[in-house]
């Protein structure tokens, strides 16, 4: 902890001179807050099963010398900064903020639609081993429509340590979708934390995609504050060797007549590990609440680990509430089928994986994405040695 605190306060001028003044403005409660909350042991509730203070043990370097960037709509979305994002409730958060050098602004006006998604690619190079903080900020106003793709990707042979904060504002009767893929390596280390917040009538939906990566934690915290209001949570991680993902979500219910769902889905092989916690709450004015969260997870291996925790939070008595996980092996009799119809083992194997992840892409609405995450998906089951989509 200290390292990081030492370093804002030793770089603080060059920090802020390569920086713009929205997010300067934060960082003097934000580096007080991690300085007094350091970093979440797992003993606290919602990082019990990653260890975040090893992710940032190893010394990462920092380019502080980028040149400032004002967004355009920085004077119009600019108040809601950091008001979803509470550097005192989240040391993460707090440390994002304090260092954060980059910020996006997706800004979408009443009653427009964007026709075509808004696609973002973060591509990681370093010669030395790189951190980097970045924030995003979504602001969709009244009957607003716009659908955002995040892609994240990294050059081979080097160590990288990303933070990440979204704030996404969804009013009243507008629609966000965003869909998070991430597709690096086994020493890349990638923490993203999502606040949504959803008038009435509006709807979020959100994606998420481990396709590769070393550790990867994603938080999303959601809050439904308007009648109507709708959250969708998909998603879909892979992990093989010693690889660890780690998906922890909150639905905050605070209208009536809200809806919520969720579907997680692992694949988790060899030595690699999982872990999924997903609170749904349901205040006591949240009358006429419909939810559903689900948590299905293929363990390959007697060496890999799955910790999957769903819960229900309810203070509300007229809802319709429904959780559940489960952790399983491939189907034998499956594998079977497969076999006795000429299809190889390691064939069958990959495309039973295969078909039990395609549940979440078949949720996505958007046919050209559809197509794309299921030849990524095919090509992270597949081994080197049978891979043909390359050649």
């Amino acid at each position: 902890m200290n390292q990081y605190l030492d370093l804002f306060h030793a770089q603080r001028e060059l920090i802020d001179s390569h920086s713009i003044a929205l997010l300067n403005a934060r960082r003097d409660e934000a580096a007080a807050a991690f300085a007094r909350l350091g970093f979440p042991s797992q003993k606290v509730e919602r990082y019990k099963y990653t260890d975040v203070a090893r992710m940032f043990a190893p010394n990462y370097g920092l380019n502080l010398l980028g040149t400032p960037a004002v967004p355009a709509d920085v004077e119009r979305c600019g108040a809601h900064y950091g008001t979803l994002a509470d550097v005192n409730a989240d040391a993460i958060t707090a440390l994002n903020t304090m260092l954060a050098q980059e910020l996006l602004i997706i800004y979408v006006p009443a009653r427009e639609t964007r026709d075509n998604p808004l696609q973002v690619t973060h591509t990681l190079r370093a010669t030395a081993p790189l951190m980097q903080n970045r924030r995003l900020l979504i602001v969709a106003e009244e009957e607003a429509r716009v659908q955002v793709i995040l892609g994240e990707r990294a050059d081979e042979g080097q160590d990288f340590l990303t933070t990440q904060v979204t704030e996404v504002f969804v009013g009243k009767n507008a629609q966000v979708e965003i869909y998070d893929i991430e597709n690096t390596h086994e020493r890349c280390h990638r923490i993203h934390q999502l606040y949504a917040q959803v008038a009435e009538g509006g709807r979020l939906a959100h994606t998420v995609f481990t396709l590769a990566s070393g550790l990867s934690r994603n938080q999303t915290d959601v809050q439904l504050i308007g009648q109507g209001a709708e959250a969708t949570l998909l998603g879909c991680a892979i992990a093989n060797g010693t690889q660890h993902v780690d998906n922890n979500t909150l639905i905050d219910h605070q209208a009536p007549g809200c809806r919520s769902r969720e579907l997680y889905k692992y694949v988790i092989d060899q030595q690699a590990s999982g872990a999924f916690a997903g609170r749904v709450l349901v205040r006591e004015q949240a009358q006429q609440t419909d939810s559903e969260e689900r948590n299905a997870n293929l363990v390959c291996t007697d060496e890999a680990r799955m910790w999957t925790q769903p819960m229900l939070e309810i203070y509300a008595d007229d809802v319709k509430c429904s959780h559940g996980s489960t952790v399983g092996q491939l189907n034998d009799e499956a594998l079977f089928y497969l076999r006795q119809r000429g299809i190889s083992e390691a064939e069958a194997r990959m495309l039973l994986k295969q078909a039990f992840a395609s549940e979440v892409i078949n949720e996505i609405p958007l046919e050209a994405l559809q197509h794309r995450l299921s030849a990524m998906v095919e090509k992270r089951f597949r081994s080197c040695e049978d891979c043909r989509l390359c050649k």
